[in-house]
Formats: structure tokens, sequence, C-alpha cells
């Protein structure tokens, strides 16, 4: 990782627009293949490190001499540079480095503007691949070529996440549809990226909470590995889209199993604006209001289905020109067996009081006696799990706008991890994940819900 702070500064000039870099990126990546080495993956993450620290050290150095305007844009220009080049490196990788900087991506007011606008576009446009390097996955999936296969195939893709890409084609039946086909080699990043992971996590096996670090860690790497298995995907949207009626205006893509396999998934194409692009119509918040409901509903409705949606983000939503929202992407979904269904029944009960949280505690974060004695524990612990309820229990619409709704929450977490508060059973990795994913969708969508009143509907009784 030989970088010179020089050849750092030329090689990103101060006023390089987003859009223009986006496109130079993009077309550099498109024909490189995945990298499965877990040597090179780990270099690439250390030399992708080293050049962003080298930019910030750069920016400090050159606001020595610079007036109070100027910083200003040194700093966004360095914000600018450093995401493009965080989704150079992590578009090269993709797999679970790409998500890494789609989470980055998905919080609003705590990232600069420029970092969270620009990773942002690695939730649905993602550099996509040549489909020259895609071909044979096809071919040995369907039997046969796509041209063959559907009566029109576009190779050119219009969306591109961390583990596939997805491409217009019509059936033979002529309905339009979207073929989504899985990076070759990316099963294997995964698990190469998870022993580098392994090792770094190694010095904390000596410690007290390693089971609990282990499981979690664990749950990820399950979950993900769950995400490159289409045939387990199609059936979490038949499951989801058998949860909606037509007219609750939320919609699930049919999934057409002729045309799915493992590696490659086609469902029914449905036409949309992604929320950044909806936010540039300048919707009225009774329109923004409306979404942020149906968000809330489809969450709760798969929740309580013990189909829990655990990666809510921009690239999985939407928004249609008749009021409807679709959801996409079914590949992150969390199946409760009989100890995670207990532990959803035992933290619906704290919408109403936090009675039993000492013995919930006991069995969702592993609490011994000397933790629930501990003042400093329960405090930290009760304010997660208040703010996680603030919505639901507040009677009428919450402004989830109020961007320091979402900033306690992340301080919640923040103190939980300094005092080393971790220890949770494995479901919890999703559940919180989703929790902040929506929250952070509704802040963007400066959303008002009445949560109160979707959870009262939606809440199963009994």
């Amino acid at each position: 990782m030989n970088v010179k702070l020089s050849d750092l500064i030329a090689a990103l000039p101060e006023e390089a627009g987003s859009e223009d870099g986006l496109q130079e990126i993009f077309g550099d990546l498109a024909l490189r293949p995945v990298p499965v080495g877990s040597l090179h993956r780990l270099w690439t993450v250390g030399e992708l490190s080293t050049q962003i620290a080298l930019a910030y050290l750069a920016l400090w150095l050159r606001q020595w001499f610079a007036d109070a305007d100027r910083r200003q844009q040194q700093l966004m220009d360095t914000n600018l540079r450093v995401a493009l080049k965080t989704i150079h490196r992590l578009g090269y990788l993709r797999g679970a480095m790409t998500k890494l900087g789609q989470t980055l991506g998905n919080l609003p007011e705590i990232l600069p503007d420029q970092l969270v606008s620009t990773l942002d576009s690695l939730h649905a446009e993602a550099p996509p691949m040549h489909f020259s390097l895609l071909r044979e996955m096809v071919r040995n999936e369907l039997g046969r070529d796509p041209e063959e296969v559907f009566d029109s195939f576009e190779k050119d893709a219009f969306a591109a996440a961390s583990i596939g890409q997805v491409h217009h084609a019509r059936l033979k039946s002529s309905e339009r549809v979207a073929v989504k086909i899985q990076y070759p080699g990316i099963a294997r990043t995964i698990d190469a990226d998870f022993r580098n992971l392994g090792a770094l996590l190694f010095p904390t096996r000596l410690g007290q909470g390693w089971e609990s670090l282990k499981a979690q860690f664990e749950e990820i790497h399950r979950m993900l590995k769950l995400e490159v298995d289409y045939q387990q995907e199609a059936e979490n949207m038949r499951r989801a889209r058998a949860l909606f009626l037509p007219e609750e205006g939320i919609v699930v893509p049919q999934v057409y199993a002729d045309y799915s396999t493992k590696r490659v998934l086609t469902t029914e194409y449905i036409s949309g604006l992604h929320l950044q692009d909806f936010l540039a119509t300048n919707p009225s918040q009774t329109l923004r209001n409306d979404f942020g409901t149906k968000m809330y509903v489809a969450w709760f409705r798969m929740y309580w289905a013990h189909i829990s949606y655990a990666d809510p983000h921009s690239g999985n939503y939407v928004f249609l020109h008749d009021g409807r929202l679709g959801l996409l992407d079914f590949g992150c979904v969390q199946h409760f067996g009989a100890e995670e269904r207990e532990l959803v029944r035992l933290t619906d009960r704290f919408a109403d009081s936090l009675d039993g949280f000492p013995d919930f505690l006991r069995r969702a974060a592993g609490a011994t006696d000397t933790d629930l004695a501990d003042a400093e524990y329960m405090a930290a612990m009760t304010a997660s799990v208040e703010w996680l309820l603030e919505p639901l229990r507040q009677e009428g619409p919450f402004d989830f706008g109020d961007a320091t709704h979402l900033q306690r929450g992340i301080d919640c977490t923040s103190r939980l991890i300094l005092k080393r508060y971790t220890r949770s059973h494995p479901m919890f990795v999703y559940f919180n994940r989703s929790v902040f994913g929506l929250k952070a969708l509704l802040l963007r969508l400066r959303a008002q819900v009445d949560v109160h009143a979707v959870f009262s509907q939606e809440r199963p009784t009994g």
C-alpha cells in the first residue's frame, strides 16, 4: 500500500462532480470480475483505509491556510472524493463489502451529506458488471442463452447491488420481467470476507462476551449465505406476497419459477421511482405520510408473520405513480423459529409497559444477576428500548423528519458498544438493523406516521 499523499490529491481533483465520477468508476469496474481470494480482498480494504486516512490528513493540512468559506468547500470536496473512492473499491469487492457501504449510505444526518448521497447509490445503482462476464452464469442456470429463453433481453443492467444485477426482459407470453443474475463467485467472497473478519476478531476470544459475539458473527454469516440462494429468496417473496391484499397498496412482485434457479431470479417488473428520484419530485407531505405508513404496515405485517424484512433501505422500495408501494429484494429475510417467536412475544409486551424487563434481559441479552444489579447497565438498556418504542407509544403521527430521534438512537447504541453491553440473542443483530434502516428511510422521506395506530391495527390478537 505504497500511496503518496501527493498522488492521492492529484488523482482526485477538488472539483470532481459525483455524477461524472460515478460514471467513470462504473466504466472501470464493468469488466472486472469479482475478486474471491481472502488476501486480495483484505489488501483492497486495507488500501482503501489508508487512502481515506490520507485524504483527511491532506484536508487537515490544507485548512491551515484557508478562510472559513474555503475550509467548508474543502471539507465538502474531500467528503465527495472519499465517497467516490469508497464506491470504487467496495464496488470492486461487491458482496459483503458493498453491503457495508450501503449501510453507511443509509445514515442521513449522521454522516456528511456528500458521503450519504453518493454511497446511497450502492443500494440500486452499484457498478454493474458487463454482461459478457455473466452470460455463462445464465447459460449454466437456465440451460440456454437469455436471447433464447426470453422473447427479448436487455444486456445492459438497469439496477445493480451487492450480490447481483437486474436486467429488463420480456417473456414469450409478453409479460415484462426483471431478471436478477448473481455475480459469478460472489458466494465465495462471503466466506473469504468472514475468514478475514474472523482473524481480526481473534483477540476478542479471551473476553467474557466472546460466545455472544461469536453467535452474532455466525448469524450474519448465515444470513449472507442465504442471500446468495435465489430459490430461498423466491420462497420469501411468495410468502410475503400472500400477506397483502390488492386494496392495501403494497406490492410484492410475482415470481416466475420456470425462469428462476439458485442463481437467477425472474420476477414481475414493477415500474416506479426509488427514494432519491421520488424526493426529487417534491412530493406533498400527505404523500410522504401515506408511503411512510405503508412502509410501517409492511414491516409489522411481515414481522408478525415471522419473516422479518431485515434490510429496509432505499434500493428495496419503489414508489409507484398510483400511490402504491413496491417491495423489492427479499434475500435478507430473517425467519423466526420457536425461540425467536417467544422473544418477539416478550418484546411486544413492552409497547404497554416495561414490566418484566429484567427477565427479558436474562433471556434476550444473557444478563446476569450482577448485570441486573448494575444501575448503569440497566439505565443504558432501558434507554435503548425506550428509544425503540418511542414512535409507537405516541398517540397520533410521529414526526420522523426530526433528525434528533435517529441521533438519539445512534447515541444509545454507541453507549452500549463503548460499555461493552453487547451480549444479545443473534436475532437482534438483524432486528436492530431493520429498525435503524426503517427509521433512517423515514427520516429521509420526512414522513409523519401514526405508528401507534399501525401497531394496534397489525398486532395479533390473543
